[in-house]
């Protein structure tokens, strides 16, 4: 079966070009950019040398994609590596990298938007536009199509273009190196009728069964009875005919550009001094903490650039713990930086930008008070972004927790804050440096036995019954017995 379906599939270079002079009606149409070189151009390998990129299918290692010129060698996806090599010894083989396939589609889908208000990422490798409403706009359909291939290519990407009133026509159309162009629905059937039957994605069962009854084109399909097909084939095989002729609605989920700020101002003159060019930072700040505002958004980053004339600029950056859009916050870190910062030559113009957006989460929220009150939480995050900013990102440490059962390993200061995980027993983050014995007599326990069994792999056993107690003064205590020195007290740490 995969032998007559190889056999009915057009060659890579076949190229179909069917123009129908539109309708009058304002339907979707649909156009899909596919990238079958993707996973290539992902790892930044060089299309016109034999490359190719492996990934595990079915537990087993197998070419996923490969090069025009390893295809001329006899190359193709889904051999064998040593396979593969055996027929083409310079054949040069990369693992595949999902994480860096989704980032280059969502790079290419924000160059798309400027072409189409509607773009898409539902089907892989390709790129969904809506264009009925942009034909206007760029001067007809070919010459949208003429522009956004020529930007897409500018970061090393080759597109197969195809355009219909249904996004599956159009996807199915690039998968099969057809760049056709249809704009009528009505004639729709009539450009994918040649078409093999191999090409849908059916079930193996279903394939071989219509394969037995002579049906190889979507023509013979479209041919039969609607009833009998469902019947016979089940409905499953109606619902994507329907689909490929746009007979059927498809919901897609639409694809939006991250939220990014970025201006600049340029100075009147060469300056040299802090307090002379930072009005200029204040005011890139107030813009930014309007645009924040405008969208309900906060930041957890910035960028700040000093440019000099041939010199590289002097890039400043800030990582706050918490959501800020607080310019006079962001000024006063930024100043102190600039302090210790000893500029290279004087400042042409500064820049301010911000990549790092997320949705603003107050607090504290009152329906009907809008008087600013000062929040404990939030001075404490701001002084710790201050002393994050003199000292260097590293230098705060934090008690923590690691992966670990006994308490002695599983204390650590890590970067950042962590919060208590509720789903843990309370733990001190006050330990002792040696646990010191003590009586029980003295302590009233406050909590049922918790046991801590383990490291018996590392030849480091412990087996202990912790609680927590409270002594004479007052003091929370975390305080266990040892079942493996005679049933022993010991006090390991205190509760702040």
């Amino acid at each position: 079966m995969a032998a007559t379906a190889r056999a009915l599939s057009p060659t890579p270079t076949d190229r179909v070009d069917t123009f129908v002079k539109p309708n009058a009606a304002n339907s979707p149409l649909w156009l899909c950019a596919y990238f079958p070189d993707l996973a290539l151009a992902a790892l930044h390998l060089d299309l016109n040398q034999a490359v190719a990129c492996s990934a595990l299918i079915k537990g087993q290692t197998r070419l996923y994609t490969v090069s025009e010129s390893a295809q001329q060698a006899g190359v193709e996806p889904g051999m064998a590596p040593a396979a593969a090599l055996a027929l083409c010894p310079g054949l040069s083989i990369r693992n595949r990298d999902p994480l860096a396939e989704r980032q280059a589609l969502q790079q290419l889908a924000e160059i798309a938007l400027d072409f189409s208000p509607w773009v898409s990422l539902d089907q892989p490798d390709c790129l969904l536009l809506e264009i009925r409403s942009c034909l206007t706009l760029f001067g007809g359909i070919e010459r949208l199509q003429d522009k956004l291939r020529t930007a897409l290519q500018t970061i090393r990407h080759r597109p197969l273009i195809a355009i219909s009133p249904s996004p599956t026509a159009s996807v199915l159309l690039t998968r099969l190196s057809l760049e056709t162009i249809v704009t009528d629905r009505q004639a729709l059937r009539s450009a994918l009728g040649p078409l093999p039957v191999a090409a849908l994605e059916l079930d193996d069962k279903i394939l071989h069964r219509l394969f037995r009854t002579g049906i190889r084109q979507l023509t013979d399909l479209w041919r039969l009875p609607r009833d009998g097909l469902a019947k016979r084939y089940g409905a499953v095989l109606l619902q994507q005919l329907d689909r490929l002729a746009g007979q059927q609605t498809q919901i897609l989920q639409a694809f939006h550009r991250p939220p990014r700020f970025q201006a600049s101002r340029e100075m009147p003159i060469e300056l040299e001094r802090i307090e002379h060019f930072f009005p200029a930072i204040e005011q890139l700040a107030g813009e930014f903490a309007a645009f924040l505002k405008n969208r309900d958004a906060t930041t957890l980053g910035i960028s700040l650039q000093l440019h000099h004339y041939d010199r590289p600029a002097t890039r400043l950056t800030l990582d706050f713990r918490a959501g800020s859009r607080a310019p006079k916050h962001w000024c006063g870190l930024l100043y102190e930086k600039l302090e210790r910062s000893p500029l290279p030559a004087p400042v042409l113009a500064v820049s301010l930008q911000s990549d790092a957006i997320a949705p603003f989460q107050p607090e504290r929220f009152s329906l009907f008070d809008d008087s600013e009150q000062p929040n404990s939480e939030t001075e404490w995050q701001a002084v710790l972004d201050q002393l994050q900013a003199r000292l260097g990102h590293h230098a705060l440490k934090f008690p923590g927790t690691q992966a670990d059962h006994r308490p002695e390993r599983a204390m650590a200061n890590t970067p950042s804050l962590l919060n208590a995980n509720p789903g843990l027993p309370l733990r001190p983050l006050w330990l002792l440096p040696n646990p010191d014995p003590l009586r029980l007599g003295d302590i009233c326990l406050l909590s049922a036995a918790e046991r801590i069994e383990s490291g018996w792999w590392d030849d480091q056993p412990m087996r202990r019954d912790y609680y927590i107690g409270k002594d004479a003064r007052g003091r929370k205590l975390w305080v266990y017995r040892d079942l493996n020195a005679k049933q022993q007290w010991f006090l390991h740490g205190l509760f702040g």
